[in-house]
């Protein structure tokens, strides 16, 4: 538009403004005069726009035609309409909203951008004005895959031994250890348990540190070190005095986990025991070296149900590499493995969870046999000794692994011992758990093992020099002999039953646990070397009852106390009770 035409409408407005003050006094007194474009223009409601109101008036005195008025009324919308937005845009301010309407903000993505990086600034300001974090002092993304994990337990023992125990009860244990030994030359003395004396106040400790890896999804380790008094399996106790010594540290875990697909989980190395099995068969601390394999069908079967199938394979021994030594002829020495299967049943009715479970584990390659006829004096080795087993506690059957012929009547006949029977164990577990209230719990648990190894024709196999050496019954005799032959008095069959109340496993400030429970384990139910190795003192052929309770007094650190008494099931009397005083602090 031109400046011309500018100065003119300006004019028009001054014209105007000059023209309706003249005109306001007359149009206040003739208010219902007029025609109907008048009466029209007065029921328009007042506007805010003074020139609105302006032509109004003209045009209702008759000074303005109606059609001339109304495009003047346009045209001074319009412009009013203009003068508001550029204030609005140099102050800042919306328009209001039409009456009922709802405005809804808009923040541009710059603008948010913008106050995202301004508030990361300002906490990074903090953070480094309280040197409670700072880029320059944060640890690297790898420390985030490690979660530390420990346990410090003190423990004080009382092993109460019965006055009317056997005085005579070999220990085999040390036999095996020292082997080959004499056992069968009478002028050799053989090891003899303790069963009489009292050990008061023996304190051990057991301490264990690991760290668990979280390398990518899917994929995690862990590794775990402890300690012990030897590298046996089955117990990570350490006892203390000895005359302040160190103490060894030994390596206790170390596995790699794949979940590759949901439902898929498979351990390689060394592992916590993988199978819902009660410690009939494996005392709590053992772990197993090989690889396991679980399936589980998550909730395929049904919302609270769940089956779960386990496998693994588990080397015991591999034999020396170069067995014997000094043999040109190395014979083929077999591998000794546990195989393990099981399935395992989850299910939940209302509060009310259930767990039942049967496994088969076979302990390859672990059953004795006589040697071919081995000449000691000249002969280093016979060809069975490497089924001598690993490790032994008390109560499985022994029998001679060498058939010793000897041309010196006065040889001292050095002898190995191994397994009389073979060992394939059945295992089953029921486990019903329901809610008293929102902290207490009862659990009752059902353990059943039968070895299904057992044979009783295995004990006269090899004859009378193959002939057991223990787990014969009272009236003396030998096994395998023509006449007064010695009876059998071990067993295949194993139980156990047990009540828990309160938290399973008390962690956390105020949570508390006590059990009770029966164990009756006859002598070949299972390998004494993994059994528990605190009821009776380890080993098998033992009944009896159990009590404990635990109680947290603050988070991670436990208080306990257990009672375990236990007699023989067959042989010589051998009673013992135990005592244990606890108190664990776990992280």
């Amino acid at each position: 538009m031109s400046s011309h035409s500018s100065l003119n409408r300006r004019n028009w407005r001054v014209g105007c403004v000059i023209l309706a003050g003249m005109l306001l006094p007359v149009a206040a007194q003739a208010q219902t005069a007029g025609d109907g474009a008048a009466t029209a223009a007065q029921a328009a409601a007042p506007s805010d726009i003074a020139m609105v109101n302006l032509v109004r008036a003209l045009v209702a005195q008759g000074v303005l035609k109606a059609d001339v008025g109304d495009q003047l009324i346009q045209q001074a919308v319009a412009e009013a309409a203009t003068a508001r937005s550029a204030r609005l845009a140099g102050s800042g301010e919306l328009p209001a909203p039409p009456s009922g309407a709802v405005r809804v903000p808009y923040i541009p993505e710059t603008v948010r951008a913008q106050i995202k990086d301004d508030l990361r600034q300002e906490v990074l300001a903090e953070a480094r004005s309280g040197g409670w974090a700072a880029p320059d002092r944060a640890a690297p993304d790898w420390t985030r895959m490690f979660t530390p994990r420990g346990d410090i337990r003190v423990r004080a023992t009382q092993s109460l031994e019965s006055r009317t125990n056997a005085n005579d009860v070999i220990d085999f244990a040390t036999i095996n250890s020292f082997g080959p030994y004499g056992i069968d030359d009478p002028r050799v003395l053989l090891p003899i348990l303790n069963t009489r004396n009292n050990l008061w106040n023996r304190t051990n400790f057991r301490a264990r540190l690991g760290v668990d890896v979280n390398m990518t999804p899917g994929v995690s380790a862990r590794i775990m070190l402890a300690t012990g008094d030897d590298f046996g399996p089955i117990s990570t106790n350490d006892t203390l005095g000895g005359g302040f010594l160190k103490r060894d540290i030994w390596l206790d875990k170390a596995w790699i986990r794949l979940q590759p697909f949901k439902g898929v989980d498979l351990k390689l190395g060394r592992f916590e025991n993988p199978f819902n099995a009660s410690d009939l068969l494996f005392d709590e601390d053992i772990a197993l070296d090989g690889v396991s394999l679980a399936l589980d069908t998550g909730t395929m079967l049904g919302k609270g149900v769940k089956l779960t199938a386990r496998g693994g394979a588990f080397p015991i021994d591999y034999g020396a590499p170069n067995y014997p030594t000094f043999a040109f002829d190395k014979p083929k020495v077999p591998n000794k493995t546990l195989f393990s299967g099981e399935l395992q049943l989850d299910a939940k009715i209302d509060d009310v969870a259930i767990r039942t479970s049967v496994g088969y584990h076979d302990f390859h390659g672990m059953q004795g046999r006589l040697s071919d006829p081995c000449q000691v004096e000249v002969e280093t080795f016979c060809s069975t000794d490497f089924l001598q087993p690993l490790f032994l506690t008390k109560g499985n059957t022994l029998s001679p692994l060498r058939q010793i012929v000897t041309i010196n009547p006065n040889a001292s006949l050095p002898q190995l011992l191994g397994y009389t029977f073979a060992y394939r164990v059945l295992n089953a577990e029921l486990a019903v758990t329901l809610p008293l209230d929102d902290d207490t719990l009862v659990r009752a648990t059902g353990s059943y093992v039968r070895n299904l190894g057992f044979d009783r024709a295995d004990i006269c196999r090899f004859g009378l020099a193959g002939r057991p050496y223990n787990n014969n019954g009272a009236g003396g005799g030998t096994f395998c002999a023509a006449t007064n032959p010695a009876t059998f008095v071990g067993g295949k069959n194993g139980y156990r039953g047990e009540l828990i109340v309160g938290a399973i496993d008390p962690l956390k400030r105020g949570e508390w646990r006590a059990n009770a429970g029966y164990r009756y384990l006859q002598s070949d139910a299972v390998l004494d070397a993994f059994t528990d190795s605190d009821f009776h003192l380890g080993g098998t052929n033992s009944k009896g009852y159990f009590i404990g309770g635990s109680y947290a007094v603050r988070n991670g650190l436990v208080l306990g106390a257990r009672w375990l008494s236990a007699n023989e099931i067959s042989g010589p009397p051998l009673a013992i009770d135990v005592l244990q005083i606890d108190i664990e602090a776990r992280f």
